[in-house]
Formats: C-alpha cells, sequence, structure tokens
C-alpha cells in the first residue's frame, strides 16, 4: 500500500499512547503484523492553511468584534 502517491490520501489519529488504533488500520487494509513507513510531507511546524500575517489582536479589538456580531444577531 503506498499512500504517499495517492492523491486524496489517509488521515490516522494517533491516540493518547502513541499508537494508532487497529481499527482505523483496519479501515485502510492493514492486515496485523503489516511493516509501515511514515513519510512526513509537511516540515515541522507548519500548518496548513495557517495565517502567517495574521495580525495581532487586543483585547478591544476582540471586544468590538464580539459586540459588532451581538448586534448583527440580535436586530436580524
Amino acid at each position: 500500500m503506498n499512500t504517499a502517491s495517492e492523491g486524496a490520501g489517509r488521515e490516522l489519529v494517533v491516540a493518547s499512547d502513541g499508537s494508532i488504533p487497529a481499527d482505523q488500520l483496519a479501515r485502510l487494509g492493514v492486515a496485523p503484523g503489516t511493516h509501515l513507513r511514515v513519510v512526513q510531507t509537511n516540515p515541522a511546524g507548519t500548518l496548513a492553511g495557517s495565517l502567517p500575517d495574521f495580525p495581532d489582536l487586543s483585547w478591544e479589538d476582540f471586544e468590538r468584534g464580539s459586540a459588532l456580531a451581538t448586534h448583527e444577531l440580535t436586530s436580524a
């Protein structure tokens, strides 16, 4: 199974103990005892869709945005 070349990719969630639950592997057709190789596709520390130029917001900015959102909901 070579998911690195597949366009859709697969998503597995690592459990709190560091393992990948067997049911997730079984859904992909991975049999017990299969050797897997993990290939990192994104450099550590980066997030897809992150906003690197997002401005720092002050508490006042947050309060103003919250008040505007509340006003829009109550006036609709």
